[in-house]
């Protein structure tokens, strides 16, 4: 099961949409990629994923590398479809 990195940041972004982590950790976990995006901070991947209450959301993310050197799932930001 993948690990994600949240930090004050993109907990805030995602609570600006009523949602919470555990949403949309779970949504991420059943996701459908929509399309890549590469820009100077790297590639950021649009998917799609459904909440446990059946709400669909948009999840704005990347695999970023932590100081162990473990890559990990960092989330942008998500929001309602």
């Amino acid at each position: 099961m993948r690990e994600f990195i949240w930090i004050e940041w993109n907990l805030a972004k995602i609570e600006a949409h009523c949602l919470s982590r555990e949403e949309v950790e779970f949504a991420w976990h059943r996701r459908r990629d929509l399309r890549k995006r590469i820009d100077d901070h790297g590639v950021t991947i649009e998917s799609a994923g459904q909440c446990p209450s059946g709400r669909w959301i948009k999840i704005l993310w990347r695999y970023n590398v932590d100081r162990d050197g473990e890559t990990k799932v960092f989330v942008i930001t998500a929001h309602n479809l």
